[in-house]
């Protein structure tokens, strides 16, 4: 194996490496040759370290990462406003004295008890933000994933892309793994007494899986799961991933 030497360094800590930290993370990179650091400078070493671990991390950002963090971000809003809807209809019925009210009817009253009002803010800011989510969703995932697109739409395509794990690993996994994708609790209390194992996960949302019989269900999702395991193909094999 070929000693590559990038240094003449001596003992008392001055590099004598003849270029900048960017150019030693550049010669990291590119020499797939053993280098010799015994003499480099740990704080030159350590500087071109940075670098290149700054550079991993935006080589790995692909542009399905932001979808994932949207869909799950999107996910823990409406968790959040199902809680705090709750809370704030359960507080004010019992500060008035009155029946419990719908949410949009309490949202909509001008003068409310002010120890709610902060409550009644904050489920506003979660419509909001899920509102704005949605929007996001609806216009970057026909942009990062077309296909699945066209087969789930925009929130269920990010989410079962979210639930694999990234576009690149759902591109990997056959249609009987996509097609249980969500329903992994069952699935183990299945392996563990021998409950019925589940026929679908997330694609329970997708229309066609909905409005099948019950006996059906099953068939409907493997359908659809080979359907989302081609076309998770095309898009991370095809023209938009290069």
């Amino acid at each position: 194996m070929n000693i590559v030497s990038v240094t003449n360094f001596s003992s008392d800590g001055e590099n004598d490496f003849a270029g900048s930290s960017e150019d030693l993370s550049r010669i990291l990179s590119e020499t797939s040759s053993e280098l010799n650091f015994e003499n480099i400078s740990l704080s030159l070493l350590r500087e071109a370290s940075i670098i290149q671990a700054k550079k991993a991390i935006q080589e790995s950002l692909t542009p399905d990462k932001n979808l994932i963090q949207a869909i799950e971000t999107l996910d823990e809003a409406h968790s959040n406003l199902n809680i705090s809807s709750e809370r704030f209809i359960t507080w004010n019925s019992q500060l008035t004295g009155n029946p419990r009210t719908k949410l949009d009817t309490l949202l909509d009253k001008k003068e409310l008890p002010l120890q709610i009002i902060p409550l009644r803010d904050s489920i506003l800011a979660s419509k909001k933000l899920i509102a704005l989510i949605s929007s996001y969703l609806d216009n970057e995932s026909p942009r990062v994933i077309p296909n699945l697109v066209d087969i789930l739409g925009t929130q269920l395509a990010a989410r079962i892309v979210s639930l694999a794990g990234g576009l690149s690993k759902l591109a990997r996994m056959p249609a009987s793994t996509i097609q249980l994708l969500g329903a992994e609790k069952a699935l183990f209390r299945h392996m563990a007494d021998g409950s019925p194992p589940p026929k679908h996960g997330v694609l329970y949302q997708h229309p066609n899986v909905k409005k099948a019989f019950g006996k059906d269900k099953g068939k409907v999702s493997r359908k659809l799961a080979a359907k989302v395991a081609i076309a998770s193909r095309i898009d991370f094999f095809g023209e938009n991933h290069g």
